[in-house]
């Protein structure tokens, strides 16, 4: 068996607001809701991440990753 990673991006570092039957709900944008798709605040731990890419496992522990590749 192989396994792959990937990278996901995510452009927002909070949920996003609708409204349904006049009651607002939140909708998980930065992908690590424990409650998905539901917001469960978890995207409060990630403001201060920057321009950084971060890996995330399955207690939430962030590990910032390196790239081996250089920026030209």
């Amino acid at each position: 068996m192989i396994i792959m990673s990937r990278l996901v991006l995510h452009d927002r570092n909070q949920p996003y607001e609708i409204e349904v039957n006049g009651e607002k709900i939140y909708i998980c944008a930065c992908g690590l809701s424990g409650n998905k798709p539901y917001c469960d605040d978890t995207h409060d731990m990630i403001q201060d991440e920057g321009d950084g890419i971060f890996f995330y496992d399955e207690k939430i522990n962030r590990v910032q990753m390196t790239s081996f590749y250089k920026k030209q």
